[in-house]
């Protein structure tokens, strides 16, 4: 008997054990399986989102199936049918997401009723979570409650933006207005509104509020506008004197300041003086875009000088710390050497962005993920350059290239990566082939090389085809009427210049007339197209051709010298960008 006791306890034990070692083995199973993201395969995302046992998994993969752009609204609604009630904390993320979408897909449908129950469902269960801003503006009408609501939670949020335009339209006064001055100044619609503000009610306006106004009409290009709502009262803000073209000189920061005396001594061929501060600088850590700068003249000095060796050796250091743009090219040329192949370059979104954040974006909600950092900032601006590189990388993802390349750019000045595989991450993201297909025909039809094309339109435009300068060029190249007229008859007109398949053809065809005028020289050909031919035509000297780099930091104008370097720079990142990455 206490045998037979004996071996069914041996019997439970092996049971017990071989449970609990098969239970361990699916665990560690479930745990190996890759994440589900936007980029997922989508064979895996419709089996997940059907069959995986972990309901946490089948929840991501309709989430993730939803927000893709192909998907219908009426599979986007099958897709998130009684996904919106989890009891988990690590997902309340989700839920309003969630119902909004419901409500969204049902209000595509036609399913008015069920459409307001999902709007009411969200503001009831989630009232401060910003896919209650949505909510607010489809459940509210202009000038009602809710929307006041709405403008007072959510300022920032784009809802919030949309509505401040209704109330302009269908309310008038200057509510609209003043809001969208604050929080949303180049919004679609805000120029009206602006207008409206400045002129419906001006006496009861206090100077800073007219200030505000001045101040967004000016960055929508409306310059004859900002004045008249000024009147006679001068800029306040330095921000809005910037915009009209009326700011005081201010003081050059401490590192402009040390550039503009080596530029001085440079510009003199007084290469003993230019070594000595250029050393100077070298021996403080800087920014990337301003150590490629110092190291590349220094070289540049040093082989003025005689010594060969050294050039040689800081600009293959150059090469190796900062390969990209202008004095990367320009370390590359003098070397005779392309640079090592690049790095693998990080995930877009890995470590860059606040996890909440991070998860909207990896499930491929980017919407979501904008309009949750603008509510949870209140529209502040960023601080520093890791805010910019977060906020420009969000604005990119939801097409706001304008602002969003220009976060990027001063991320980047600012010093935001740390090392070559963030260099890379940043230099993609800064270098988006947006419009490539256009550009790259209008160039091949025009005998040019479609980076430099590129390059131009990122300088230009940065890739944004609606854009107007306030000299009046327009769109992706940024031609003036009087060129496009000269180029094409009939001349079009600013609604042509819009399209961005006209615009390349007659940038490209502009560009390819300015090679030509300059024998193909890459320098002088960028100065004219920015500054016109007749002006460039005084600047031709034996340093052209001889020391091309001196020849540009020689240019009079302080805009065209930079943007012959930007542009240069952007060519010869497209060019490296496009070569595939080193393995490790």
């Amino acid at each position: 008997m206490a045998q037979c006791n004996r071996g069914v306890l041996a019997i439970a034990t092996i049971a017990v054990a071989t449970a609990g070692t098969a239970l361990a083995l699916q665990q560690l199973l479930l745990q190996r399986r890759p994440p589900l993201e936007r980029g997922s395969d989508a064979t895996l995302l419709r089996r997940s989102a059907r069959f995986d046992p972990d309901p946490l998994r089948r929840r991501q993969a309709r989430v993730i199936l939803a927000a893709q752009p192909q998907t219908s609204a009426g599979r986007r609604r099958w897709l998130l049918r009684a996904q919106a009630w989890n009891p988990t904390a690590s997902e309340q993320l989700l839920v309003p997401v969630v119902l909004k979408a419901q409500a969204y897909a049902a209000r595509q449908l036609g399913l008015e009723e069920e459409a307001r129950s999902r709007w009411q469902e969200l503001l009831e269960r989630h009232p401060l979570a910003p896919p209650s801003a949505d909510a607010l503006y489809y459940l509210g009408r202009s000038g009602g409650p809710q929307i006041q609501l709405l403008l007072q939670r959510f300022p920032a949020h784009p809802a919030a933006l949309a509505a401040a335009v209704d109330w302009h339209r269908q309310q008038g006064g200057a509510l609209g207005g003043l809001h969208l001055a604050r929080w949303g100044e180049r919004w679609p619609g805000a120029e009206a509104a602006l207008l409206e503000a400045c002129h419906s009610e001006p006496d009861a306006l206090s100077p800073s509020q007219r200030d505000r106004l001045a101040g967004a009409l000016a960055q929508q290009g409306n310059l004859d506008g900002a004045r008249r709502c000024l009147g006679d009262l001068a800029p306040q803000s330095e921000r809005t004197r910037r915009r009209l073209g009326e700011a005081r000189e201010t003081p050059l920061s401490h590192q402009q300041q040390a550039w503009e005396e080596i530029r001085s001594q440079l510009l003199k061929r007084q290469w003993s003086g230019a070594a000595e501060l250029l050393e100077q600088q070298l021996q403080e850590p800087k920014p990337a875009p301003i150590d490629a700068r110092h190291r590349f003249w220094r070289g540049l000095v040093a082989q003025m000088q005689g010594d060969t060796a050294m050039a040689q050796e800081l600009w293959q250091e150059l090469l190796e710390r900062h390969p990209f743009g202008y004095y990367g090219w320009r370390a590359s040329e003098r070397l005779g050497q392309a640079p090592e192949p690049l790095p693998e370059a990080l995930e877009p979104h890995g470590g860059l962005l606040p996890p909440a954040i991070n998860k909207l974006s990896r499930l491929g909600l980017d919407t979501e993920a904008w309009e949750h950092w603008r509510t949870w900032r209140g529209g502040g601006a960023p601080k520093n350059a890791a805010e910019l590189w977060q906020e420009g990388l969000l604005r990119l993802a939801v097409g706001d290239r304008w602002s969003g390349l220009a976060q990027l750019d001063a991320a980047q000045r600012q010093g935001a990566p740390r090392n070559l595989s963030q260099q890379h991450l940043l230099e993609r993201l800064r270098h988006p082939r947006t419009y490539s297909e256009l550009i790259n025909t209008a160039a091949r039809n025009n005998e040019l090389d479609p980076a430099l094309l590129q390059g131009v339109a990122r300088q230009e435009s940065r890739l944004t085809p609606t854009v107007k300068s306030a000299a009046g060029a327009v769109g992706l190249l940024q031609l003036l009427p009087s060129t496009a007229a000269e180029l094409r008859q009939p001349a079009p007109d600013q609604e042509a210049l819009e399209d961005p398949e006209l615009n390349a053809e007659l940038g490209a065809l502009y560009l390819h007339q300015m090679l030509q005028l300059s024998g193909g020289n890459l320098y002088m050909a960028l100065a004219s197209y920015n500054a016109g031919p007749g002006a460039t035509s005084t600047w031709v000297n034996e340093d052209l051709m001889k020391l091309p780099e001196l020849w540009v930091e020689a240019i009079p104008y302080p805009e065209t010298r930079l943007y012959v370097k930007k542009v240069l720079g952007n060519r010869w990142s497209y060019m490296l960008l496009a070569k595939p990455p080193a393995r490790k």
